[in-house]
């Protein structure tokens, strides 16, 4: 019988340490939207320079989390979301009006993505 309720109490500690996980992961993909929205809104002003700043600031959130997403976060989303970084970065610095929406699009979708599959869902239990 003790060795239920350790095997219980390990199941509820791992249930908890993934909710922090969770949420952890919930801020620092939020920081990051935030910069990244606010640098859309800049990009789409015209004023590229000030866009590439707030955008940098993003990235400096992204590379900042490298300890825990390197390790919670599967490596081929962080691989193909730093490179949408730098893929909206290079556009912004050329000033490339007809190729950055997309750019931030795509970024988008690979934070969302990544913020997603970390949720716990029913089909991801069973």
């Amino acid at each position: 019988m003790k060795r239920e309720w350790v095997a219980g109490a390990l199941l509820v500690l791992l249930f908890l340490a993934s909710l922090v996980n969770i949420a952890c992961l919930d801020r620092l993909i939020a920081a990051i939207e935030e910069d990244v929205g606010r640098a859309q809104q800049l990009a789409e002003g015209g004023d590229f320079s000030a866009a590439e700043k707030a955008l940098d600031t993003a990235i400096a959130h992204w590379i900042a989390a490298n300890s825990y997403t390197h390790i919670f976060i599967r490596h081929p989303e962080i691989d193909s979301t730093s490179d949408a970084f730098y893929e909206l970065k290079e556009l912004l610095a050329e000033e490339n009006a007809e190729g950055f929406p997309s750019a931030f699009d795509k970024l988008n979708y690979h934070l969302n993505s990544i913020d997603e599959m970390e949720h716990i869902r029913l089909g991801s239990v069973l």
